[in-house]
């Protein structure tokens, strides 16, 4: 099916916006306004530059507390407006509510997923000249923020915080222990967790973050909307074509569900679930 059929299910402004990021994805804008892209489907009209602004604001008001550009008191000051003026935190009461993964919703609530919290950490704290990266631990997302210290190995050590829990700071340790309580055996640690991720891959799991949260609450035209924003991110991944498919037919959308789901099995002959989906296309095709 020819791509230029979507979107179906997505609102087109927020398919367009995260359209233009992906040729730019690596860039300190495409973070941000990709994010403004997700909440757009649910939240017809934000716009990017009120997001910007609002970010910008709190940088400003930081900043002018601050007396040169010492990271730590950066760190101070960046702490104290946001966690302990403007009281950011996690909403644990109603931690599956959508808003929470909606940047613009997060500023305006101030309460939001690890994911959420981590991603206005990080866009406030780069604006005030601090290098802050991402982390993405199973069942949880923190940022690391490079402190410009250096060990006599000759590593640079950066500082993790937990944005959802007010700011607090966590050791290496402290979150391989996070990951184990939350998961037990389920998931071995490794040290690799602790790397940044790129803004590719944030992007995407606010993305499938959402696609859980949907699917869920049964709400399938949603889910069709998000993974057609996933696809946009990655093109090359065709078992998306399948998803999308699989979703359109549940929702009585057929011409469009066979037309996916024939692109995939044209690409992917091999698939173990073939005969069945095969079943399927000739029931949707009928």
């Amino acid at each position: 099916m020819n791509k230029s059929f979507l979107p179906l299910c997505c609102t087109p402004a927020a398919f367009q916006l995260m359209k233009k990021q992906v040729s730019v994805i690596d860039s300190p804008d495409a973070l941000l306004e990709g994010a403004v892209a997700i909440a757009m489907h649910q939240m017809p009209d934000i716009d990017v530059s009120h997001a910007d602004r609002t970010i910008q604001q709190y940088t400003d008001a930081i900043r002018k507390r601050v007396r040169g550009g010492q990271p730590q008191a950066l760190l101070a000051h960046l702490h104290e407006f946001l966690f302990e003026e403007q009281k950011f935190g996690g909403n644990a009461d109603d931690y599956y509510n959508p808003m929470n993964s909606y940047l613009p919703s997060v500023l305006k609530s101030k309460r939001g997923l690890p994911i959420s919290l981590s991603l206005i950490y990080k866009l406030i704290g780069e604006r005030l000249g601090l290098r802050v990266h991402g982390i993405g631990l199973p069942g949880h997302f923190l940022v690391a923020v490079e402190t410009g210290s250096v060990t006599e190995d000759g590593e640079q050590p950066a500082m993790l915080i937990d944005p959802f829990g007010g700011g607090r700071l966590l050791t290496g340790d402290e979150a391989q222990q996070a990951v184990e309580e939350t998961f037990g055996d389920g998931v071995e640690w490794s040290n690799d967790m602790l790397q940044p991720v790129t803004n590719l891959h944030w992007l995407t799991r606010m993305i499938q973050n959402l696609l859980h949260i949907f699917g869920g609450n049964g709400q399938y035209a949603d889910v069709a909307a998000m993974l057609e924003l996933e696809m946009l991110l990655w093109p090359n991944q065709t078992h998306l074509q399948r998803d999308l498919a699989l979703v359109l037919a549940r929702i009585g959308m057929s011409h469009p569900a066979s037309e996916w789901l024939n692109t995939y099995l044209k690409a992917n002959p091999k698939d173990p679930q073939r005969s069945d989906l095969e079943q399927l296309l000739e029931v949707l095709s009928a």
